[in-house]
């Protein structure tokens, strides 16, 4: 009985240890999808992918990429990560993705967020018909930016190295507190887009094309040959409390009738050391609903350089230069120039409005067409 005893003890220890054993399995590290994959749920990746074509596919809504620090690389074809077929509320988020045709693509899907992603070539990062995507943090370098048939699209902290961004036939677009840096921005067919709290470096800035209300507003401009030009059809542009400096020129018109640019506002910015002029305004026609306004800003040592000439063959070494006709309804008032190179402001009797106010220190040949 004593033996038997001892057998069976023996036995229930064996059966607890198994038992234990059973409940603890050894961990396992979680796979990568794998290429080309159609993402349903939420994943967070746990080491770089590589891929031929496309790499990530979201194929469901409200979930997360999740890159987990990693980065995902392609072999210069396909998409990094695809976001559409109405999957809305997708998040996209943390690490790097390079090496794809199309870095990330949000299309026909709402809501989306892409947050701290550092993207690399072709077209880093492409939103169509993608309405309240936000693009959070992170950088797009040595690619380009394409927005286009999109509303509600924001740009928080972003930068732009290399990298162009165009903005078409897309509304209440929003590039805040970023830097672009030896790439462009052009702006057509978009209404109410704000360029607001960033630096553009070597980066010119285009807004043409039946846009309207656009907005640039303590921004700070520097290095291009025009910092902001107004083309054809880019009504309402509102220029705000900006700093231009070492542009050739920082804000141009390049319009021959002043009705393609009627609502125009060149207001309390600071235009300094742009070798040929702080404003070049220029227009060859106007009607009597055309208006524009150039007020309170400051041109200081702009003009030093030269070698440029207005449409009438003028050089132009100025802080604001106007070379209008008669009669034009732009209104120039409250400006200071001081140091310019030439004319602290420059018109030609009658071709603007002296709304009063404007003074000249130190410029040689202090104003003409307006009392300073």
């Amino acid at each position: 009985m004593r033996n038997q005893s001892r057998l069976a003890r023996h036995v229930l220890v064996a059966v607890a240890v198994g038992i234990g054993l059973a409940a603890a399995p050894a961990t396992q590290a979680l796979a990568n999808p794998a290429c080309g994959s159609v993402v349903t749920s939420s994943v967070t990746l746990t080491s770089d992918l590589n891929c031929t074509g496309d790499a990530l596919i979201v194929g469901a809504a409200g979930i997360t990429v999740d890159l987990g620090g990693y980065n995902i690389i392609g072999t210069g074809t396909g998409t990094g990560v695809k976001v559409g077929s109405y999957t809305n509320d997708v998040t996209v988020a943390n690490g790097g993705i390079s090496g794809f045709a199309t870095g990330v693509f949000v299309t026909a899907s709402k809501r989306a967020i892409l947050s701290n992603l550092a993207v690399r070539d072709g077209v880093g990062v492409k939103v169509q018909n993608g309405n309240d995507t936000h693009v959070n943090g992170g950088s797009v370098t040595s690619g380009s930016v394409q927005l286009a048939l999109s509303t509600g699209v924001q740009f928080n902290g972003v930068t732009l190295d290399h990298a162009p961004l165009t903005v078409t036939s897309s509304n209440s677009f929003l590039f805040d507190l970023g830097s672009a840096t030896d790439g462009s921005v052009s702006i057509g067919q978009s209404n109410t887009v704000k360029l607001t709290n960033s630096t553009f470096t070597r980066a010119p800035i285009a807004y043409s094309s039946t846009s309207q209300g656009g907005l640039f507003q303590d921004d700070t401009i520097q290095g291009a040959g025009v910092g902001i030009v107004i083309d054809p059809t880019g009504f309402g542009a509102r220029i705000l409390g900006n700093t231009f400096t070492g542009n050739e020129i920082g804000v141009k018109t390049g319009v021959s009738d002043l009705a393609t640019i009627t609502g125009t506002s060149i207001s309390g910015n600071t235009f300094t050391g742009n070798t040929a002029a702080g404003v070049l305004f220029e227009v060859s026609a106007t009607t009597s609903t055309s208006v524009a306004t150039v007020s309170g800003n400051t041109f200081d040592g702009n003009g030093l350089t030269g070698g440029v000439s207005d449409r009438l063959g003028r050089p132009v070494a100025d802080g604001l230069h106007f070379a209008t006709v008669s009669g034009a309804k732009i209104t120039v008032k409250d400006n200071n120039a001081l140091n310019n190179a030439s004319y602290g402001i420059f018109a030609d009797a009658g071709s603007v409005i002296d709304g009063g106010g404007n003074t000249s220190t130190g410029d040689p040949s202090g104003c003409a067409g307006v009392t300073c």
